[in-house]
């Protein structure tokens, strides 16, 4: 917000033809905010859906420097772009996007492209499909992301939920 007050916008929003916004909510945020009616905008033709969620996805990655989000965001994210490059079981096995050779092709290249190892981008695609209940323990910062994955390891599901009951039940005396 200060940035758009001090100099406006400097970086165009990226909106679709039909005035979605791909990349740049927080600076229209900010403008309406602060009152501002209008902003440079580069209006953005795109194919499919994958594209405007690849866009969306890796604008956030290289303005942010880091994934950001809760620990179950990041590891949708992640399958997310893995399902849009097409890197199954570690690798692209089908590399059909030639023309785009910047896109990683493997689990090593995104990881590296996110800013994290292999396993951390593994360990967060398991986190990624945490339950409600445990994803809410994480995000309150009352389990890490470590304790997490091993109670995911362990656990079924319904016992996940049967540990985390008798938590809350001890929390709460």
């Amino acid at each position: 917000m200060e940035s758009v007050k001090s100099r406006g916008v400097i970086e165009p929003i990226v909106i679709t033809p039909d005035k979605v916004i791909v990349s740049g909510h927080q600076r229209v945020r900010a403008c309406k905010e602060l009152g501002i009616e209008e902003a440079i905008c580069n209006v953005r033709i795109y194919n499919n859906e994958d594209e405007i969620l690849q866009d969306l996805l890796e604008t956030n990655i290289r303005q942010r420097g880091d994934v950001g989000g809760s620990a179950k965001k990041v590891g949708k994210r992640i399958k997310e772009l893995e399902r849009i490059y097409g890197i199954e079981h570690g690798g692209n096995r089908n590399i059909q996007d030639e023309k785009n050779s910047s896109c990683p092709k493997t689990q090593s290249q995104l990881a590296s492209y996110m800013g994290m190892d292999v396993r951390t981008l593994q360990n967060y695609k398991l986190l990624a499909d945490m339950i409600p209940e445990l994803d809410n323990l994480v995000d309150t910062g009352i389990v890490t992301k470590t304790t997490a994955l091993a109670i995911m390891k362990e656990l079924s599901e319904e016992e996940q939920i049967e540990l985390i009951d008798s938590l809350v039940f001890i929390l709460i005396l």
